[in-house]
């Protein structure tokens, strides 16, 4: 019940944001710009503040591991489910990167914070930006190679480095590690703009979920969603089990980071190098929909 309890209230904001959404209250160029302020703002300054609290030991190859391969050994899986499926060119691509790309920061975080309070924010901050970094470029990969989409690929690896959740994960494992002084007044007043991007990004990620191309996709989604909420976690838990990481604090962040559906910026990918975008987004919000379900399984059977 206490699970339930915790999870609940994250998604009944993310249905909030979509009422009002479709209500009109929220434009879409609203949203639009709403999302670029979280992107480029708050949520930066959330994990670099998250880092920074954080303790130098918690960041170690094996728990950084502990969402990275995982990641890879997926997205293995579903190219060789995607080719036995006959899938082809965009939709193989597609098909394979939303099985493992998933909303870390907003979801995510969300449900860290929510959920552990200041120290699932703390851990989930170190491995959001690896994660990040390997779901982007892999996605990149995919769809170029499956797609035959080389240009656009290089231009939309070369903008990862410059993406601020990037440049904020790097920034403060430098400044925990070299243990740079940050003035409490200024360390102050980036928390407080940080604390406000979970519940606009709750928000957001309502009002951009689109039931109407699920109908086109709903079989192919219904499998990334299965692979994507169940398969990878479960493969995380696996290397977890094997490496003996056993408390609560060093599992629960992998796992949840992992189980999170399938994120925004694969639908954004698809259509910038080839890719299936009807998949995309019908995966996108098959998997939002079904992932309270999946997150109060898995936080039940470690907890």
């Amino acid at each position: 019940m206490a699970i339930i309890e915790t999870i609940a209230p994250i998604f009944l904001i993310i249905i909030f944001g979509s009422i009002i959404q479709k209500s009109g209250f929220l434009k879409s160029q609203f949203v639009s710009e709403m999302n670029r302020f979280v992107f480029l703002f708050p949520l930066p300054l959330l994990i670099f503040t998250g880092i920074v609290r954080s303790n130098i030991k918690d960041v170690s190859l094996t728990y950084v591991f502990s969402v990275i391969l995982p990641t890879l050994a997926i997205a293995i899986f579903s190219l060789l489910v995607g080719v036995v499926a006959g899938l082809k060119k965009g939709t193989l691509g597609s098909f394979v990167q939303t099985t493992f790309h998933g909303n870390v920061t907003y979801i995510g975080l969300a449900v860290l914070f929510y959920m552990l309070g200041d120290e699932g924010l703390k851990r989930g901050s170190i491995l959001i930006g690896f994660l990040i970094l390997v779901n982007n470029a892999l996605s990149i990969v995919i769809l170029s190679c499956t797609a035959h989409s080389h240009k656009n690929a290089a231009r939309a690896l070369l903008s990862i480095i410059k993406t601020p959740v990037i440049v904020a994960t790097f920034a403060g494992i430098i400044a925990l590690y070299c243990k740079i002084p940050i003035p409490n007044i200024i360390f102050k007043s980036m928390t407080i703009l940080g604390n406000i991007a979970l519940p606009m990004a709750l928000l957001i990620i309502g009002a951009s979920i689109s039931v109407d191309t699920l109908k086109k996709s709903f079989l192919l989604s219904l499998i990334v969603a299965s692979i994507k909420l169940i398969v990878l976690p479960g493969s995380a838990l696996l290397y977890c089990k094997y490496f003996q990481i056993t408390p609560l604090k060093d599992i629960l962040p992998s796992i949840i980071l992992l189980a999170t559906p399938t994120a925004l910026t694969s639908y954004i990918l698809a259509k910038e190098v080839g890719g299936d975008q009807e998949l995309a987004s019908g995966a996108v919000t098959l998997s939002t929909l079904i992932s309270p379900f999946t997150f109060a399984l898995w936080t039940s059977m470690i907890i």
